[in-house]
């Protein structure tokens, strides 16, 4: 069913078809999701006149502290620089300061694109993602996928925010 006109969605305008559009180039439009008990953000931006970048970051899970269980850390930051050396090459982890482990990915996207478009790129990374988020359950240690249920995760909303 075609729009009449084209109308402001949040920080997007959508065309007749059901495009997105970012209204303006320095507000980001974007949406977060729980996958398997983790935090998923994605951040649309508009990067060109018809290009944009989708940027996914992950919350992996949380390196324990060496007062709770130090065989546990020195467990999960050997996953770590393991998990760095066999990413794919576009997938960026870091340790955050709070001990959180982020997976950044970012990839182009064409302007406008609909919202099955923006549902499938999310799609695809969260299956992609699904042999490394075993491997990390499977560890052994448990604690590098505790972030779910850790003290200071960050909230999940749904919907597009501003």
């Amino acid at each position: 069913m075609p729009f009449k006109e084209p109308f402001e969605l949040g920080p997007f305008s959508v065309d007749a078809e059901g495009g997105l559009s970012l209204i303006r180039r320095d507000v980001p439009g974007g949406f977060s999701v729980r996958w398997r008990g983790r935090a998923i953000h994605a951040r649309l931006e508009r990067s060109g006149d018809s290009g944009g970048h989708l940027h996914i970051q992950a919350n992996l899970g949380r390196i324990p502290s060496t007062v709770s269980d130090p065989e546990a850390r020195a467990e999960c930051l050997t996953l770590l620089r393991g998990l760095r050396s066999a990413l794919p090459e576009a997938w960026q982890v870091r340790l955050l300061p709070d001990h959180r482990e982020q997976l950044q990915v970012y990839t182009v996207v064409v302007l406008p694109i609909t919202v099955t478009n923006l549902v499938t790129e999310l799609a695809a990374f969260v299956l992609d993602l699904e042999p490394w988020l075993d491997l990390i359950d499977q560890s052994g240690s448990g604690s590098l996928a505790t972030i779910a249920g850790s003290p200071g995760a960050a909230p999940v909303r749904s919907g597009f925010r501003r």
